[in-house]
Order: C-alpha cells, then structure tokens, then sequence
C-alpha cells in the first residue's frame, strides 16, 4: 500500500495528516517557523497531546470556567507528551530560532463538517 499525503502549507509552517483511523484517532506532524503561534481555540469533545520532537515551545492552556492557566516549555531535546484538556483554551508557540517539529494525537479524526473547534485566545 501506498498513500500520498497532502502538506498544508501556510505562514506558521506546515502540517501532515498522518495516520486517521476512525474510532482511535488520527495523529499529525507539523512544522513551526520562529515565533510562529499555532492554536487559540478550544474544544467541547477532542482531546489532543502534544509532543514537541524537535526545537523548543511554550504551550499555554487556560480553562474556560475559572480562567486557570498552565504553561510548559518543552523541547525536543527532554520530549514529554502534554495533554489539550477539553474546554481548554491552547496554543503553541515556537520560542526557538530554529524551526519546532510537533507530533500531535487526536482522540478523533478531523472532520470539516464537524470539526469541534472553537477560536479563544488563550
């Protein structure tokens, strides 16, 4: 088996859809330019683990009911997988001057018609 996989490209970096399996979820690969911010939105069902595998970041996460934040600066060199609570409001940041390499888990694969997320900054 062969599959093409389509690169989505814009002014943050890039983004592959890897592996979508419905019913376990579906895992992606993105790419982060310096200083580039993917993210600030929520979700009311999916939830996401982050795994930075290369560079350095700062994910933020606030919870919408009491405005609770948590920051956590990872890096691929010491990785750790950090979870996107439901009704959390997140984002990621590159804080490094080179390119950030993410792998990410999704409960769920994404669907356009339904895609269960909500635009908030954090």
């Amino acid at each position: 088996m062969s599959e093409k996989l389509e690169i989505k490209r814009d002014q943050r970096g890039d983004l592959i859809e890897v592996f979508k399996i419905p019913g376990v979820g579906q895992v992606f690969y993105a790419t982060t330019k310096p200083g580039a911010i993917r993210g600030n939105h929520y979700h009311k069902r999916k939830k996401e683990y982050f795994c930075v595998i290369e560079g350095k970041a700062e994910i933020k996460l606030r919870n919408r009911d009491n405005n609770e934040v948590e920051e956590h600066i990872v890096s691929g060199d010491n990785p750790e997988i950090v979870e996107m609570k439901i009704n959390w409001t997140h984002n990621i940041k590159n804080i490094n001057d080179t390119e950030m390499k993410l792998l990410v888990w999704v409960n769920e694969v994404f669907n356009p018609e339904d895609p269960d997320t909500y635009a908030e900054e954090v």
